[in-house]
């Protein structure tokens, strides 16, 4: 099976803090979905370092929106990371893509995702305490780079519709199980 990632996956170091195995910048199949663009509207709580209030951070989403296409990538992973995805991701729908729908590369496996699919998880334009995570976007960026530079440009230009503010500083997930797999990684525990 596959997992597509579009965000933090798409960085070989946030994805290996979910990875017991080493991972390989050619395990990450660059590919293009069909019927789908980025957003900016899921919430997940975060709290950033020197402050003590809960904010709504907000990360990138997938919308249905059959006439667009967004890039990101492939990932084979076993069912014992599937499951730590899972946790990592959380607050986000598991949903299966059409393997049709992806651009760039054929397979017969199943293909999944996340996706926030909870409506009181997903953040409108204008409301309050609800900020981008400045660190988040260097990830994005950061990952970025370890693919061809087309691939590259065109993920970075999918995601700059940015509807709220961006905020500086160093985060962490309010959510300990999903800060450890996002954030601290499992190799922490050695």
């Amino acid at each position: 099976m596959y997992i597509f990632g579009y965000g933090s996956l798409l960085s070989i170091n946030s994805a290996q803090k979910t990875f017991k195995r080493e991972l390989k910048q050619d395990d990450f199949i660059p590919v293009t979905l069909q019927g789908y663009e980025k957003i900016w509207n899921s919430i997940e709580y975060i709290v950033f370092e020197n402050e003590k209030e809960t904010k709504k951070g907000i990360f990138l989403n997938l919308k249905k929106d059959f006439k667009s296409k967004t890039n990101g990538i492939l990932l084979k992973i076993s069912p014992e990371e599937f499951d730590f995805l899972k946790l990592r991701e959380k607050s986000y729908s598991c949903i299966s893509l059409n393997p049709d729908d992806i651009i760039g590369f054929k397979t017969k496996e199943n293909i999944y995702t996340f996706i926030t699919t909870n409506k009181e998880k997903i953040a409108n334009q204008g409301d309050k305490n609800c900020f981008i995570p400045r660190k988040y976007i260097s990830l994005l960026e950061e990952g970025a780079k370890a693919y061809e530079e087309k691939f590259s440009k065109e993920f970075i230009e999918s995601y700059q519709n940015f509807l709220f503010d961006i905020k500086d500083g160093v985060y962490k997930f309010s959510d300990p199980i999903q800060n450890k797999f996002a954030k601290d990684g499992l190799k922490s525990e050695s």
